[in-house]
């Protein structure tokens, strides 16, 4: 369950930031604008490297071929619509109820901010879940035998999300490259954000042991002042000193690492140009009978197949799949 949380406030605050991010409605070139997003997310201080969109400009485009290549991974559009709910496999897969699939239309965040921008008729997403698979225990048919308390896995989907929605299938496909960007951006904002709070966390470090030094060597000069210093006292003053030594060394080589906007830029440029150790896709096939139990294995059983996309970061996945909804002006109760 505390997985399940975790991996549903990443897909939350992913999706948020996605819709902070999405590039403006203007003449700029498409790879300049995604180039200023990634460096907003990473670290701004790489705006201050001198020719940096130069530097990016090829790593960015090969992430962006990359991520392009994955939308063929995502099979669809469903029709997301209430009345289908029993007539679609699919649907009926990936919802546990036609109510479940309702209040998704009517309450989803990213469908609202498109009514209150006035907007309706047909959209276009890509809707995202967790797939989750249960052992339950209940009867098979094997011909003419009944038998029961079968060891069977049953299958069903939460928290679905809604990505990158509008009117046409290739803004969102715009949108979904862009989501993948944004995800590279924030694993090179995770690793120089790293790299500062160890320096942060050494700086200080360092000052404790000065101020320790500093006490130690005044004791010292003290005691000597009337007779030699204690051995305890110099073995102290011997065990600070050397830390201290081993502090500054680790400190220099994290200035080497995160001091300069140019090594920022260089620990985004590393992340961009290898995508795919970052975020992966593969086609993920399901053979569900009508109570959502697997039948994979059962050659000549009832099912349904049900083709998804599955995304992998990193120990985060969510199945995925293009989807149409009809969008009416009116706003959600």
């Amino acid at each position: 369950m505390n997985e399940q949380h975790q991996q549903s406030r990443i897909g939350a605050w992913m999706g948020s930031l996605w819709q902070r991010l999405q590039p403006r409605a203007t003449g700029e070139d498409p790879l300049v604008q995604a180039m200023d997003r990634l460096v907003q997310v990473a670290d701004p201080v790489i705006r201050q490297s001198k020719g940096y969109r130069r530097v990016l400009a090829g790593p960015v485009a090969g992430s962006m071929k990359y991520f392009q290549s994955l939308l063929e991974t995502i099979p669809g559009p469903v029709i997301l619509d209430r009345s289908r709910y029993y007539d679609d496999p699919t649907v009926k897969a990936l919802f546990a109820s036609p109510e479940e699939l309702d209040e998704l239309l009517r309450y989803n965040p990213e469908i609202n901010k498109l009514r209150k921008q006035g907007l309706s008729g047909e959209m276009v997403a890509m809707m995202t879940m967790l797939q989750q698979e249960r052992t339950i225990f209940g009867h098979k048919q094997e011909g003419e035998l009944l038998l029961r308390d079968v060891r069977q896995q049953a299958v069903s989907f939460t928290d679905h999300r809604i990505v990158a929605p509008s009117l046409d299938l290739q803004t969102t496909r715009n949108g979904i490259v862009n989501r993948g960007l944004e995800v590279l951006a924030t694993v090179a904002m995770e690793r120089i954000t790293s790299l500062r709070a160890n320096k942060a966390e050494l700086q200080g470090k360092k000052e404790y042991l000065q101020g320790m030094a500093k006490i130690l060597g005044g004791r010292s000069h003290r005691q000597e002042i009337f007779a030699a210093p204690t051995p305890k006292n110099r073995e102290e003053l011997r065990k600070v000193e050397q830390l201290l030594a081993e502090v500054e060394q680790e400190l220099e080589k994290l200035r080497q690492q995160i001091a300069l906007p140019e090594q920022s830029l260089a620990r985004l440029e590393e992340v961009l140009l290898q995508p795919e150790s970052m975020l992966v896709a593969r086609r993920q096939s399901l053979r569900l009978n009508w109570k959502g139990v697997r039948v994979d294995d059962e050659a000549g059983s009832e099912g349904n197949d049900i083709t998804l996309a599955e995304f992998s970061m990193e120990d985060v996945r969510r199945s995925a799949v293009l989807v149409t909804f009809t969008l009416t002006t009116a706003s959600s109760p």
